[in-house]
């Protein structure tokens, strides 16, 4: 993601301000931080008006000093008592409590500890529904860049079922403090307020965390239940371990070569984390084992996103094999990091096509299995049929696979749906209707879950895997599943978790698909164009009642992940535009009807000046290949004569330039 020049200065200046020594205050105490001299943890914070401690920003009531010791009294009449600095410590004494040795922090992040600690592991919940951790904080003394983010502060956390990072937010006050719940699945990798902060840590159910990001002194540091490793983090990042084949020199780069390379990255990452660890030897040993997964866990990920840049997707045997490695060396639990959900997906979709090759079409399986079980009976000139069907289907996916571009996937497609075979086995198809789907449904789960338990999964990721790929089903349809699929979903899926949440996504669609479509005059049938072929005569047709006005054109499809991000965040959008006169106009790929209507009542998009059109397949890439489209989102602006410009599918996070663009269309 393209960062704006206001993030990267922003960026810049706490860079900047971090690379301060903070030298210990010997005449005041304001603005300065003390760690328990024992444990190594930070125990207490002062600012002007405010102290830090257990968790809580106080408000101090009364405060005294005298010969550099200080007393001060808390609005909730707790007293704090602070000695003279001697010998680089103070002793501070909270009410009742035992005097506490401490020393001042005079760095950014928190000192190394003064011991080690062997212990291993994360929390492991066993991914129970309801689960949470409370993370408190003041983004003390924020410059204006920051406060230019807005007042909510966020934390992003990957959910492992949708592979989707879930965010969420809290109001700071005028201070910039907040406090926020997170629900957590199980111990997570979690993203904290990312524009602000770029801080990666981890967190772990039913613990509380204090974060202080102090602009002034450039100090971040944790405070609360067992933040030794989130210290640690702070003091010593990770390296971000996603490398990229694509960024690799084009014609170079081949699957193995890749391997090799994401092992060195691998190699030259531990070989930093072990000089680390020999220079601050009481590092924690579940810092290194976070770490150490941390860069196999982005190794595996990194291989397996390759497989969509690889010609044909077909990886070498070693190549898979020594991928098969990373994930038998898989870290529990599986919410650990982020990239463990794409890991899990790719890996098992990939052996699973693999596994597909040598097998037959899936479709005439689910035929000739219906036949084995008296559902349907089949003619011989039926059977001869899908025998000659499969080979050209096979021989269509292949070629498929090495298409250089979109356009050219749709005439290979075009050419293939000619053949008199595939015509008629299509009818075939159509005509089994309800038992064919359910057949074909349930080869795919009994398909998946012998490829789960194949690579070693236990019950719990076999749950959590299936959960996955039937949310991906729903979410990629915009539909409920078919009753048969949910019932093998309760079947099989015995995690709680899991199951519910497959079911809350079900019930939702379910729901959508009762409920009536308001503003139904928004959807456009397709015969406002009928019997028309040429792209350009469908699109000027359709525009043609709104000539005059600026038109907004999104070309999206249901079964895109991009283009439905963006239309849950279209209103945002409308609103930053709601001074100029638009249309937006809506054309569907591919999209099926039940599917894009489901999704049009989703995101409410409809109103006097949205228009939806969900054309005949013929008509829609007609209109595509006018517009030399070949990535989905694709958006264009028209404006009052009719004449076309293209704009960046990011352009939602540039609002300025789009008003920059229309304001300029408008004259």
């Amino acid at each position: 993601m393209k960062k704006s020049f206001s993030t990267l200065l922003f960026t810049l200046v706490v860079l900047a301000v971090q690379a301060k020594e903070i030298k210990p205050q010997d005449e005041t105490i304001a603005d300065t931080y003390w760690r328990n001299e024992a444990t190594g943890d930070w125990f207490i914070g002062f600012a002007p008006k405010h102290v830090i401690y257990n968790n809580k920003v106080w408000n101090i009531a009364t405060q005294t000093e005298k010969d550099g010791s200080y007393m001060l009294k808390l609005d909730n009449g707790t007293v704090i008592k602070v000695s003279k600095f001697n010998n680089n410590l103070r002793s501070i004494t909270i009410g009742n409590e035992k005097p506490v040795s401490c020393t001042p922090i005079t760095t950014t992040a928190l000192p190394d500890y003064p011991t080690k600690d062997q212990r291993n592991g994360f929390v492991d919940n066993n991914y129970q529904i309801g689960d949470s951790a409370i993370l408190i904080g003041w983004m003390k003394d924020m410059p204006q860049d920051g406060w230019n983010y807005g007042r909510e502060f966020g934390v992003g956390i990957e959910n492992i079922f949708a592979r989707q990072e879930i965010t969420t937010y809290a109001k700071m006050d005028s201070l910039g403090r907040f406090s926020l719940k997170i629900p957590l699945i199980n111990s997570s990798q979690v993203f904290i307020d990312w524009n602000r902060s770029r801080l990666s840590s981890v967190m772990e159910p039913g613990k509380t965390y204090f974060l202080l990001c102090d602009f002034k002194t450039g100090q971040r540091l944790f405070m609360g239940d067992d933040v030794r490793v989130q210290n640690e983090l702070l003091a010593y990042p990770h390296q971000f371990a996603n490398d990229r084949i694509e960024d690799m020199e084009p014609g170079i780069m081949d699957a193995m070569l890749f391997k090799n390379h994401t092992d060195n990255m691998r190699l030259s990452r531990m070989t930093e984390l072990q000089k680390r660890i020999d220079k601050h030897p009481n590092l924690s040993q579940r810092y290194i084992d976070y770490l150490t997964g941390y860069y196999l866990t982005g190794q595996g990920e990194s291989m397996m996103q390759a497989r969509f840049h690889i010609p044909s997707r077909e990886l070498p045997q070693e190549y898979m094999d020594y991928v098969g490695q990373l994930w038998q060396q898989k870290v529990k639990p599986y919410t650990l990091y982020r990239d463990f959900s794409t890991f899990m997906r790719d890996y098992i979709d990939q052996l699973e096509e693999n596994r597909q090759l040598d097998l037959a079409d899936q479709t005439v399986r689910a035929v000739r299995r219906l036949e084995q079980q008296g559902i349907i009976k089949l003619t011989p000139g039926e059977s001869k049929l899908l025998d000659d069907y499969t080979p050209l289907s096979k021989e269509m996916d292949r070629l498929l696979n090495y298409a250089k571009s979109h356009e050219e996937s749709h005439l290979m497609i075009e050419e293939f749906e000619k053949n008199d075979t595939i015509v008629k086995a299509y009818k075939l198809f159509d005509s089994l209707g309800e038992p064919l789907k359910r057949e074909q449904a349930s080869i795919n789960i009994h398909s998946n879950l012998t490829m789960i338990d194949s690579v070693g999964c236990d019950h719990h990721l076999r749950d959590i895997y299936l959960a996955c790929y039937l949310w991906r089903f729903i979410d990629f349809t915009r539909s409920p599943l078919p009753s048969f699929l949910m019932e093998s979903a309760e079947q099989e899926i015995q995690l709680p978790l899991a199951l519910s949440i497959v079911k809350t996504l079900n019930d939702k669609y379910e729901a959508l698909q009762n409920k009536d479509l308001a503003g139904a005059a928004s959807l456009r049938p397709s015969t406002d164009v009928e019997n028309m072929s040429d792209g350009e005569t469908i699109l000027r047709k359709i525009i043609e009642p709104y000539k005059g006005r600026i038109i907004y054109l999104d070309i999206w499809g249901t079964w895109c992940g991009p283009c439905k991000a963006a239309l849950k965040e279209s209103h945002k959008l409308k609103e930053a535009l709601m001074d100029y006169d638009i249309i937006y106009l809506y054309l569907a790929n591919h999209s099926p009807e039940e599917s894009w209507k489901n999704t049009i009542k989703e995101y409410n998009l409809t109103g006097e000046n949205c228009i939806h059109y969900n054309l005949p397949e013929s008509q829609q890439e007609a209109v595509e290949h006018y517009l030399n489209v070949n990535a989905y989102p694709t958006y264009k602006l028209i404006d009052r004569q009719g004449n076309i410009y293209a704009f960046d599918w990011l352009h939602a996070n540039h609002p300025g330039h789009l008003k920059e663009a229309i304001a300029k269309l408008s004259k």
